[in-house]
């Protein structure tokens, strides 16, 4: 069965992320329509049998884009929705706009010959049989250390986050997640650390004041309660992805740590930047020693 995914989006400024999920998990391109004003609008929605959402494009001029994908593969459509919800932040938010699954019966062209990508050339490695592990899968190395993940809600405040990773010393990311239990953001040992010692010892951050920036950074600091009020935008590694592509991720956003999701974004373990080390140090005895209480 081939279905019709259509997406109106409200927050132009989720464009691009939706895109971009979509493009990594395989999705076929997708066709984007610019809204022009509620009338063409509204026709256009009755011209495909979907007039009973001509009450979304009352306004005079609506800045909306809506994402048609035509989607054969049940478990990639599953996929798609669950990026959509993660980068929106829930269709049932306010203002977030709308998603629409419905059956087609015929499609041409949905099968397009892709080019072959380039070849990485790689510098020589420091030990030509570390390359091997590169391509270890996250799922692996996470149920050879059985790390098991600290899972905090938004509402939670940062003392009990203090203890929720104390409960699991191995782990430097807590997890916050939503009450479907799917990862809407994180937060780090470092940062953990900054905010709670903020309010043992103000005076510290005080003398870091030199400008406008450092003084508004010191007054949010002084507002922080909950997770919610300190928490990043969610980072992730699935089973499926490799050493590589997780040392990457935690690189580019300066971790120690990532949780690892399934394909709803759930948590469902985590890895530590020192395991992946020991994966490429391929050392038993290595391995040993993280995981006597590093």
């Amino acid at each position: 069965m081939i279905h019709l995914l259509i997406v109106i989006l409200d927050d132009l400024g989720r464009l691009a992320a939706l895109l971009q999920a979509w493009r990594a998990i395989g999705l076929p391109g997708a066709t984007i329509l610019e809204s022009a004003g509620a009338y063409r609008t509204a026709t256009w929605l009755s011209r495909v049998g979907l007039g009973a959402l001509n009450r979304l494009f009352e306004a005079e001029e609506v800045r909306r884009r809506t994402l048609l994908v035509a989607v054969e593969d049940d478990a990639l459509l599953e996929q798609a929705i669950a990026e959509a919800e993660r980068v929106v932040g829930g269709f049932d938010r306010p203002d977030s706009g709308l998603l629409l699954v419905l059956p087609v019966a015929q499609v041409r062209g949905l099968h397009k010959v892709q080019p072959k990508p380039r070849q990485e050339r790689l510098p020589p490695a420091l030990r030509p049989d570390w390359m091997i592990h590169r391509d270890t899968l996250v799922g692996e190395v996470a149920r050879l250390l059985e790390l098991q993940p600290a899972l905090v809600k938004p509402e939670t405040p940062l003392d009990e986050a203090a203890r929720a990773m104390l409960a699991h010393p191995r782990v430097h990311v807590v997890c916050v997640v939503n009450d479907d239990d799917r990862l809407i953001g994180i937060l780090d040992v470092r940062a953990l650390a900054d905010d709670l010692f903020f309010h043992i010892m103000p005076e510290e951050f005080l003398s870091e004041v030199t400008d406008l920036d450092h003084l508004l950074d010191f007054a949010d600091k002084s507002r922080m309660r909950s997770v919610a009020d300190a928490m990043k935008e969610p980072v992730w590694v699935k089973r499926g992805e490799t050493v590589k592509e997780a040392f990457k991720r935690m690189h580019d956003h300066g971790l120690p740590g990532l949780p690892v999701v399934d394909d709803r974004y759930q948590v469902v373990g985590y890895i530590n930047l020192l395991e992946l080390m020991a994966v490429c140090l391929h050392s038993e005895d290595c391995i040993d020693r993280t995981q006597e209480g590093t």
